[in-house]
C-alpha cells in the first residue's frame, strides 16, 4: 500500500485546534512546534539528557502537521475530508501533499547500514549483506528495527568495544535497558553462559528474543523480563534470582544509571564487571563520582562523540 504524505503549516498557537479538527479522519500526527521544543529545552526539570541535533536549528519556523492517507479511493475521500475541515478553520493554513511509496520507506534505509567491525574479534551485518572476508571475526547479524541499537551508535559501539576485550566466556550475563538485544547478542556470541535481558518497552523484549535466535542462540539460554525494575519489585526479583552477573550492560541514560546503583551493586558477582553507557560527556564526572561513592571503582572511561562508557568494578 502506498501513502499520501500531508503536511499543514500552520500559525503559532494554532496546533492543538488543527490536531483536534483533524482527529475524525486522520490516525496519528507529526508535530513540528518550535515552542514545544523551546519551553523543553528552557525546563529546567526535565530528566532528558539531550536533544536531536538539528532539531533546535530554526526556532523562528512556522509550527506544522503532518499525517498520512492511504493512496487509494478511500484515501482520496477522507483526504478531501481532511482538506474541507482545514479550510474552514480560522486563520491561515498552507497544505502541502507528497507521494510516499512503501516501498522506498521499506528498503531505501537499506543502503545506509552496512557491515562493519568492532573492536578485535566482531563483525556486524544486517541479514540481507554478507561478508566476502569476516577476517576471522565473529559475526552478529543485526537489523535495524523500532528498539534502539544496531551497534553504529556511539553509546553501543562503546559497549560492545569493552565487551570484546573482556573474557566473556562461562559469564552470566545481565543486559538491562536492552533495546535490540545486540549487547546482549555479542556478549553470548564471545562465550557468555546465559543471559537476561530487560527492558521497560515490550517490543523491545520481543525483537531481543528474535535477534537471539536469528544468532543461532538457543532459547533456553535467553531469559526476558518487561517492567521497571525500580518501580516494580516483582520484575527486580526476577532478575535478583537469576543472578549474580558476571557482566552487567546498562546503556540507558545518566539518570536512570544512577538511581540503579544500588541494584547494579546487588547484582555483580565477586569480581564482575559492570559496563556504564548512554552517558552525555557533560554529566561523566557526575555519574563516576556517583558510582565511587556507591562502592565501585573506575577501571576504565573511554569518550567519543559526546558520550561515555565507565568500565566499573567493586570497589
Amino acid at each position: 500500500m502506498d501513502y499520501i504524505k500531508i503536511k499543514v503549516t500552520v500559525r503559532s498557537g494554532d496546533v492543538e485546534l488543527l490536531c483536534a479538527a483533524l482527529d475524525a479522519v486522520a490516525q496519528g500526527f507529526e508535530i513540528d512546534d518550535p515552542a514545544v521544543i523551546d519551553d523543553f529545552v528552557n525546563d529546567k526539570n526535565s530528566r532528558w539528557d539531550y536533544i536531536e541535533e538539528g532539531l533546535y536549528d530554526n526556532p523562528a519556523r512556522d509550527p506544522s502537521v503532518t499525517f498520512y492517507m492511504e493512496d487509494s479511493e478511500d484515501g482520496a475521500l477522507q483526504m478531501e475530508r481532511a482538506r474541507a475541515i482545514v479550510a474552514g478553520l480560522p486563520g491561515e493554513y498552507v497544505w502541502e501533499t507528497e507521494p510516499v511509496r512503501s516501498s522506498d520507506w521499506e528498503n531505501n534505509w537499506k543502503q545506509y547500514y552496512k557491515p562493519f567491525p568492532v573492536g578485535r574479534r566482531l563483525y556486524v551485518r544486517p541479514s540481507w549483506e554478507q561478508i566476502d572476508d569476516d577476517e576471522g571475526r565473529t559475526v552478529l547479524v543485526m537489523d535495524p528495527a523500532s528498539s534502539f541499537g544496531t551497534g553504529s551508535h556511539a553509546t553501543t559501539r562503546l559497549c560492545m568495544e569493552q565487551l570484546d576485550a573482556l573474557d566473556c566466556r562461562e559469564q552470566h550475563i545481565l543486559d538491562m535497558g536492552c533495546g535490540s538485544g545486540i549487547l546482549g547478542c555479542c556478549a553470548m556470541l564471545l562465550g557468555g553462559a546465559d543471559v537476561f535481558s530487560c527492558d521497560i518497552e515490550e517490543n523491545a523484549v520481543r525483537t531481543t528474543l528474535e535477534n537471539m535466535e536469528k544468532n543461532g542462540i538457543a532459547p533456553g539460554l535467553c531469559r526476558t523480563a518487561c517492567g521497571d525494575v525500580i518501580q516494580d519489585a516483582a520484575v527486580r526479583e526476577r532478575v535478583t534470582e537469576h543472578g549474580p552477573y558476571g557482566i552487567i550492560l546498562a546503556n540507558i541514560v545518566a539518570d536512570v544509571l544512577m538511581a540503579m546503583s544500588p541494584l547494579f551493586g546487588s547484582w555483580l558477582a565477586p569480581g564482575g564487571r559492570l559496563i556504564l553507557s548512554g552517558i552525555i560527556d557533560e554529566r561523566a564526572d557526575e555519574v563516576e563520582d556517583h558510582f565511587k561513592k556507591a562502592g565501585f571503582s573506575i577501571e576504565r572511561r573511554v569518550e567519543r562523540d559526546g558520550w561515555t562508557m565507565l568500565l566499573a568494578a567493586h570497589a
